[in-house]
């Protein structure tokens, strides 16, 4: 198991996911992802600021998981990922520093945790 690095309200329990971090601040993220192919989409965890993301919805059900840092589990982002089954943490934060882009993450959905992959 790795060392947890944060902590959030999880959407729905039983699944947890894992891919590599990624913020996603602007739609140019996501074409990026595209342009890359469905398996860029199926390893990335994504991290967003809030639950307003709506610009992730063309890749939003092939994503490992996501991570929001602001909202609640009513949001838009919070049903669509219930919906799709994404691992879905809302309201994220970390202890200290947050992992730089293209860190391994493990999503907990039942403890509602985010762990770095592999680390002690």
């Amino acid at each position: 198991m790795g060392k947890v690095v944060g902590r959030g309200s999880p959407v729905f329990s039983g699944v947890s996911g894992a891919g590599r971090l990624k913020r996603f601040e602007t739609p140019d993220d996501v074409i990026a992802v595209l342009d890359a192919g469905e398996e860029a989409a199926a390893a990335t965890v994504a991290l967003v600021k809030d639950a307003g993301a709506t610009f992730l919805a063309p890749i939003e059900a092939d994503l490992a998981g996501i991570l929001c840092r602001l909202g609640d589990i009513e949001s838009h982002l919070a049903i669509i990922s219930r919906d799709f089954r994404i691992p879905c943490l809302m309201g994220v934060t970390f202890d200290g520093d947050e992992p730089p882009d293209g860190t391994p993450v493990v999503i907990d959905t039942d403890a509602g945790t985010i762990s770095v992959d592999g680390a002690g």
